[in-house]
């Protein structure tokens, strides 16, 4: 917004449009606009505009009085009252968990894992679980028995 704080909001956004030079002068423009707006039931501040053109910000200014543009940071331009009836979404609680027992220091809790040898993984691990297959074997390493 206008104060740099980040909203992620999904408005309507328009591309830039363009009427063929015969064309032009003819009030064509504002009428293809109005009736989108109209169709789409929006204000034109409440629109997000694609990398508008020198000439759509001046057809914008000109025509519906869009002057105060906020750009943004993906290439999209935002004019002023675009967030005006906005309202910032509710901030969730954070749930703090609650613990069964008190909760130990780090230093202080069990570690069973480390007390198990750790075995290597397949295909190294010739234990009676490991997948040892045909064209494999004579590249497994054999475990020494003492």
């Amino acid at each position: 917004d206008r104060d740099g704080s980040h909203v992620e909001v999904e408005p309507l956004c328009v591309l830039d449009f363009y009427i063929h030079e015969s064309q032009q002068r003819r009030g064509l423009g504002r009428e293809l606009f109005r009736e989108m707006l109209q169709r789409e039931r929006v204000q034109p501040e409440k629109l997000a505009v694609d990398r508008p053109s020198e000439k759509l910000l001046g057809f914008l200014r000109k025509h519906f009085g869009l002057c105060d543009l906020i750009p943004q940071v993906n290439n999209f331009v935002i004019f002023e009252g675009f967030f005006a009836t906005r309202t910032a979404p509710a901030r969730r609680p954070f749930p703090r968990p609650r613990p069964e027992e008190p909760i130990k220091p780090y230093s202080l809790t069990e570690r069973d894992f480390l007390r198990e040898e750790p075995e290597p993984p397949w295909p190294f691990n010739l234990s009676r679980g490991s997948p040892v297959r045909g064209s494999l074997r004579p590249f497994l390493l054999r475990r020494e028995t003492p």
